[in-house]
C-alpha cells in the first residue's frame, strides 16, 4: 500500500512543486496586503487540499491508472486506502509548509488558536467533499463525480451569498457564543468518522465494481 502512496506522489511531484509556488504566492500577497493569516491560511489549505484531491483523479482518468493498477497483483483494498491516506499525508504536509513559510514572512508564530481555526476550518471541508466525491468516482466513474463536485461549488456559491442575510448572520453570532474551536473539534472528529466510513464504502463499491 505504501508503494502505492508513493506512486502518486511521484507521479505528482511536477504538480507538487507548482503548489508550493502558488501557497508560497498566496502567503506572500496575503501578508503584503494586510490580510489576516486566518484567511490565507484557510485558502491555502482550500487550495492544497482541493488540488491534489482533483489532479490525483483526473491523472488516474487520463493515464487509465487506476485500471492498471488492479490488474496488479494488490488487493483493491490498498488501491482505495493508499488514496485515503495519501490525500491526509498531503494535506498535513501542506499544513506545516504553510505554517512555516507563513510564520516565516510574517516574522512571528502564528497563534496556535488561530492556527487551528483557520486550518481546521479548511480540513473539515476538504475531508467531507473528499468522504462523499470519492466513493461516487470508484462507483460511478470520475465523469458523475465532476458533476457532483460542479453541484458542491455551485452550493458555495449561494451558501457564500447568504451569509449576508441577517437571520443567517444571527446563527453565525449565536455559533461564535457557544465557542467556533469547540464546535470546529467536534465537526473534525465527525467528518475523520465520515472519512473511514466513506473508505469504507469505497472499499466495498471497487471491490465489486468491473473495470
Amino acid at each position: 500500500m505504501w508503494q502505492l502512496i508513493w506512486k502518486d506522489v511521484m507521479i505528482q511531484r511536477g504538480s507538487i512543486i507548482l503548489l508550493a509556488v502558488l501557497l508560497l504566492f498566496i502567503v506572500m500577497f496575503g501578508a503584503n496586503i494586510g490580510m489576516p493569516a486566518f484567511i490565507f491560511l484557510l485558502l491555502g489549505v482550500l487550495v492544497a487540499g482541493g488540488s491534489f484531491i482533483a489532479k490525483s483523479i483526473s491523472r488516474d482518468e487520463d493515464n487509465h491508472t487506476l485500471l492498471f493498477v488492479t490488474s496488479l497483483p494488490v488487493s483493491r483494498k490498498d488501491v482505495v486506502m493508499a488514496r485515503y491516506i495519501g490525500t491526509i499525508i498531503s494535506m498535513l504536509t501542506a499544513i506545516v509548509f504553510l505554517y512555516i513559510v507563513t510564520s516565516i514572512v510574517m516574522w512571528t508564530l502564528i497563534p496556535i488558536a488561530d492556527f487551528f481555526v483557520s486550518t481546521g476550518t479548511a480540513l473539515v471541508i476538504v475531508l467531507g467533499v473528499t468522504a462523499l466525491l470519492f466513493p461516487i468516482y470508484f462507483w460511478l466513474g470520475y465523469d458523475s463525480m465532476k458533476y457532483v463536485l460542479s453541484g458542491l461549488i455551485i452550493f458555495y456559491v449561494l451558501l457564500t451569498f447568504l451569509t449576508s442575510l441577517p437571520s443567517v448572520q444571527r446563527v453565525i453570532k449565536w455559533i461564535a457564543e457557544w465557542g467556533y474551536s469547540s464546535i470546529l473539534m467536534l465537526l473534525l472528529g465527525l467528518m475523520m468518522i465520515l472519512y473511514l466510513v466513506s473508505m469504507r464504502l469505497s472499499i466495498r463499491v471497487l471491490g465489486f465494481t468491473d473495470l
